[in-house]
C-alpha cells in the first residue's frame, strides 16, 4: 500500500484561519488598550498601545513561528511590567501564545517559559500578601492552572492533528 502524505487543509480553511488571526490581532490591539484605560493607565502612547501593537502583531505570525511568538511576547509582557503597572489585557495574546506553542514538538520548553513566568508573577506579587493573602492565592493559584490548561490544551490538539493525519487518517475510522 502507497504511503499518502499529510493532507493540506483546503484553501478555504487556510484563508479562514488567517481570518480569524487577524480579527484576534485587531481584537488584541482595542481591547488591550480599552482595559489599560479602564484601568487608569494615563498616557497610553507610552507603553499600552506600542505593546498591544506589537502582541497583535505577534498574533499574525503565531502558527508559523510558535515559540518565537511566545518568547517574544513573555519578553515583552516583562519589559512592559518594568515601566508601567500591567494590566490584565496581556493574559489573552499570551494564551494564545502558549497554546499554538504547546502544540508544538517542544511542549516541554513551554513549560518551563510558563513556569518562569508563573514563579516571577508570585514573587512579584508577593506585596499582596501582607493585605490580601486569599487574593495572592487566587492569582496565583489561577495563573498556574490557567498555564496547566494551556499546556493541556495544546498537548491536545497536537494528537488531534496527529491522529487525523495519520496513515488513513480521519476517513479511515468514519467508513
Amino acid at each position: 500500500m502507497a504511503e499518502s502524505s499529510p493532507v493540506r487543509a483546503p484553501a478555504v480553511v487556510r484563508h479562514f484561519a488567517r481570518i480569524v488571526d487577524l480579527v484576534f490581532a485587531a481584537l488584541t490591539v482595542v481591547f488591550f488598550v480599552a482595559i489599560a484605560l479602564a484601568t487608569g493607565v494615563r498616557s497610553p502612547w507610552s507603553a499600552a498601545i506600542p505593546l498591544a501593537l506589537f502582541l497583535g502583531v505577534l498574533l499574525l505570525v503565531r502558527r508559523r513561528w510558535p515559540m518565537t511568538v511566545l518568547l517574544l511576547s513573555i519578553a515583552a509582557i516583562f519589559a512592559y511590567h518594568l515601566v508601567s503597572w500591567s494590566p490584565p489585557g496581556w493574559i489573552w495574546p499570551a494564551s494564545a501564545a502558549y497554546f499554538t506553542a504547546a502544540a508544538t514538538s517542544r511542549v516541554r520548553w513551554v513549560a518551563v517559559i510558563g513556569v518562569a513566568q508563573l514563579l516571577y508573577s508570585a514573587i512579584d506579587a508577593r506585596w499582596v500578601i501582607d493585605r490580601n493573602m486569599p487574593h495572592y492565592l487566587t492569582h496565583t493559584l489561577g495563573e498556574g492552572l490557567l498555564l496547566a490548561a494551556l499546556l493541556g490544551m495544546g498537548l491536545a490538539y497536537a494528537a488531534s492533528v496527529r491522529w487525523r493525519n495519520r496513515p488513513g487518517g480521519l476517513e479511515a475510522s468514519t467508513s
